[in-house]
């Protein structure tokens, strides 16, 4: 339920604090007078779309706060998306005078989607065009699934539909085959098999390289390593040997009999040296020992490398990219190249797919087809309030065939009415009159109203083009409605405007500088005047002011 409704700097509002009550409460007042800027500013923190001119002029900004008592539909998309599921949700949006705007829900910032999924579990807006929406191809289905409770059906066939016809068009996709797939296919195969035959490793060709550079260089490799060993260790015919030479050092040094700090550096330098030379030697000969001078090794890795590059400019790619082609090369041949058996586990899948989604759809039009029924009834029922007389209101559901399945199931659902006893019923937009047509669309949405698991309804000038009589009927029904649900009503018709529990009038205040709009909440004598108005235009007389307190004394009597 709407609790509160709190306007700042907002198109002609400067400011304004609205509370709001349960039961009906219904807003009047002169035509232009701005009635429509408190919808439009509820409708901002609902997260309907903000425009710069919402502005007040002169201000930098505006600001729109609505606080809700939650209902247990609005606490579940609270706590789904991780908000504290208090007694209390507050939307607010504010508007730069550039056109920004940002919203909050319990002053956590979000997008204006997140505005209108919450807003649609609170609150629920019947615009005053809804009989023009009644010719459109979709609405009946629509009203008729709202009015059932239909939503979780209608969510689950939608989405076996989506998930038969994805699959649906893969299979068809993979059946039908164009000329040009199959050559690619054929053009890849004869590829891979290329690719496959020369088998590269993924580190292969660094690997040759690097021996083909060993093998290369072997025999001077091994005449310079020779040579350094020899100039390390020594030899049989080798005198000048490093280590030999050292080691005399070292043994000269020996001889002199003094322990002075530089001395005895010098002889553990030469010991290291002694020590390392000989390593270096050793390790030096180890490596020479492994080096081999194999002509056959040789031709071999040139004769391969010589197929990778070979391979690498057929593909025009560099040939450390050859491995990688290979691979990616196989994954797109795997990707055309669907087998027998999964495409019979495909063509299975769809079956299945298929089955549950006519299973599903048939129980949806079922269930439509009982609700359609009581649905006729309980519209019909309003139809004499309304002054439609014996008018008869038909919901025909017709069952499809599979080929025309749509996303919301296999009905072809239409509205027929039938406005004179013996004549034949017909379309709505065939048979109704302007006038008719606006006063079936009225008993639709109070049926449809009736039956909504959102807490707050608001009805904006829905009875226009009714009077009299009939207009306190619909007064009546709206009360009626409010005794289970909060309903606000923008009306210029008094008898509507009478059967309220909460009045609040809207006018238009001019200065010399400035227009400034104005809504207040209207006391019983205040009431009056206000019916009196609409009853008596411009000059209210005593006549005219005590048929309006006769219409309140009735109301609450």
């Amino acid at each position: 339920m709407l609790a509160n409704l709190s306007i700042h700097q907002f198109a002609l509002v400067e400011h304004m604090e609205l509370e709001f009550g349960a039961g009906m409460s219904v807003i009047t007042g002169e035509t232009g007078a701005g009635k429509s800027i408190l919808l439009d500013a509820l409708g901002l923190a609902l997260g309907q779309r903000a425009e710069a001119g919402c502005v007040r002029k002169g201000a930098s900004k505006a600001e729109v706060c609505a606080t809700f008592k939650t209902n247990s539909n609005a606490q579940a998309w609270l706590k789904s998306y991780d908000f504290p599921s208090d007694d209390e949700v507050i939307l607010r949006r504010i508007i730069s005078a550039e056109g920004r705007s940002r919203g909050y829900i319990n002053g956590r910032p979000v997008p204006a989607n997140d505005l209108k999924e919450i807003a649609s579990h609170l609150i629920d807006v019947h615009s005053q065009h809804a009989h023009q929406r009644l010719l459109e191809k979709d609405t009946p289905r629509q009203l008729l699934d709202s009015y059932a409770g239909l939503s979780e059906q209608t969510t689950k066939v939608s989405g076996l539909y989506r998930q038969w016809q994805t699959q649906y068009r893969q299979l068809k996709s993979l059946q039908e085959e164009s000329a040009e797939l199959q050559a690619q296919r054929q053009l890849l195969t004869y590829q891979v098999e290329e690719l496959r035959e020369l088998a590269i490793g993924e580190l292969e060709l660094d690997e040759l390289e690097a021996e083909h550079k060993r093998l290369a260089n072997a025999e001077n490799t091994l005449l310079s390593g020779q040579s350094a060993v020899i100039a390390c260790l020594g030899d049989d015919n080798s005198e000048q040997a490093a280590t030999q030479m050292v080691y005399q050092a070292i043994h000269q040094l020996q001889q002199i009999d003094d322990r002075h700090p530089h001395l005895e550096e010098a002889r553990d330098l030469l010991q290291q040296a002694h020590i390392q030379l000989e390593e270096a030697g050793n390790s030096l000969q180890r490596y020479l020992d492994g080096v081999d001078i194999n002509p056959h090794r040789l031709q071999q890795i040139e004769s391969r490398l010589s197929d990778i590059y070979t391979m690498a400019r057929k593909h025009h790619i560099n040939a450390q990219q050859v491995y990688a082609h290979w691979q990616e090369q196989e994954q797109a041949l795997a990707a055309l190249s669907l087998s027998d058996e999964d495409l019979a586990e495909l063509r299975a899948e769809v079956e299945s797919l298929y089955q549950a989604f006519l299973s599903e759809a048939q129980a949806l039009s079922n269930a439509r087809i009982h609700a359609a029924t009581q649905m006729d009834k309980d519209i019909e029922a309003h139809f004499e309030a309304l002054s439609l007389g014996r008018a008869r209101f038909i919901t025909q559901v017709i069952p499809q065939d599979i080929k025309q399945a749509q996303s919301h199931g296999i009905d072809d659902i239409h509205f027929i009415v039938q406005t004179n006893p013996g004549m034949p019923a017909g379309p709505l937009a065939k048979v109704a009159s302007g006038g008719e047509l606006s006063r079936i669309s009225l008993a639709i949405q109070v049926v449809t109203a009736a039956t909504s698991k959102v807490p707050s309804l608001i009805f904006d000038e829905v009875d226009v083009g009714i009077g009299g009589g009939t207009a306190e009927r619909v007064g009546r029904l709206m009360r009626k409605l409010g005794n289970n649900s909060q309903v606000m009503c923008v009306t210029h018709q008094p008898q509507v405007a009478a059967q309220a529990h909460q009045h609040f009038q809207v006018s238009k205040v001019s200065g010399d500088e400035a227009t400034h709009t104005r809504i207040r909440e209207l006391s019983s004598k205040q009431r009056a005047e206000e019916l009196a108005r609409m009853l008596g235009g411009i000059e209210i007389t005593s006549q005219t002011l005590a048929h309006a307190s006769e219409m309140l004394a009735l109301v609450r009597s």
